[in-house]
């Protein structure tokens, strides 16, 4: 039902669609080749119902998926989910490419049940793949050490699927699972330094917010005031506080008060109800147990610990 639809779908749109059934034929979801310059297939806007990874050995070609090209050359690969609409452009010169492509119940048979169960362990080689082709990463370059890596695994790959002795299909699911994991490894290397550089431009409003909470923790701070002399909405606020400090404003806002009031405690003049009140704190119940559990001790007996140690 879902596959004739979204078939049907495409071929309306004048985009020619490759069926897993017809491309297939080695009697499992999986297929290896390797394709150059004379390649005879398709550059026209295509989809098919398989995951399909191109890597780059040699030369160069452009890869257009969601409007955007991308130049593609050696160190390359990409990976495109089932359905997603993409083509190719040659005209480059010498070109070699190696293919996989396979369907999700390759990886597990589970992948043909529906709705999707994604608590199942093989789930996360796929998590990041199955995704609509406005969110799929095009172009993905590899370098040193794990470009050798990806290389290899799929030239075994392809060795095997072409020789086809015992037990290739064991091989190829186990090269596959690992070669998947080695890209996933990449991506999210990339993806966390693309959003550190991101997160990095908001760290001096941070800082403000942080100096402001120093100087003024006696005083009732509150989330919406943050925001104000930050300038940022509550709910980016509150993730970029923790992403920058490791705590909540809340918990960051208790264990600040809790470290000024045991400074406070030391000094014989002050009592109890007066820290309390100097720190922020209007509730000398509420004081007394935050205290105690960030402490493991009651501000009396800790003051009077301190002061006898002092």
């Amino acid at each position: 039902m879902q596959l004739g639809r979204l078939a049907n779908g495409l071929a309306s749109n004048n985009i020619t669609f490759f069926h897993s059934e017809l491309e297939m034929s080695a009697g499992i979801p999986c297929k290896l080749y390797k394709i150059n310059e004379n390649y005879q297939g398709i550059q026209e806007e295509h989809a098919h119902d398989y995951i399909q990874i191109w890597y780059v050995t040699k030369g160069q070609f452009k890869h257009c998926i969601n409007n955007q090209q991308y130049m593609m050359v050696a160190g390359n690969l990409f990976v495109i989910p089932p359905y997603a609409v993409h083509r190719v452009e040659w005209n480059f010169g010498e070109v070699e490419i190696i293919g996989c492509e396979f369907l999700p119940d390759f990886i597990n048979d589970r992948y043909g049940q529906l709705p999707l169960d994604k608590d199942f362990f093989d789930y996360a080689y796929l998590e990041q793949f199955l995704t609509t082709e406005d969110k799929v990463t095009p172009k993905i370059t590899l370098t040193g050490t794990i470009d050798q890596k990806v290389s290899h695994i799929l030239m075994e790959m392809l060795e095997e699927y072409s020789e086809r002795r015992s037990y290739y299909e064991l091989i190829l699911k186990g090269n596959l699972l690992k070669l998947l994991s080695l890209i996933i490894r990449e991506f999210r290397k990339d993806t966390v330094k693309d959003m550190g550089d991101k997160l990095d431009k908001y760290r001096p409003l941070i800082n403000v917010a942080v100096d402001y909470i120093h100087n003024y923790y006696n005083e009732e701070i509150r989330l919406d005031h943050m925001c104000k002399i930050t300038m940022l909405s509550k709910t980016y606020f509150c993730d970029l506080f923790k992403y920058f400090t490791g705590k909540t404003l809340t918990d960051y806002l208790l264990d600040l008060r809790i470290k000024k009031s045991t400074e406070l405690l030391l000094q014989p003049g002050l009592t109890i109800t007066e820290v309390c009140f100097k720190v922020g704190f209007n509730d000398l119940t509420y004081f007394s147990r935050i205290f105690k559990k960030h402490t493991g001790l009651s501000p009396s007996y800790y003051k009077k610990y301190a002061m006898k140690s002092s």
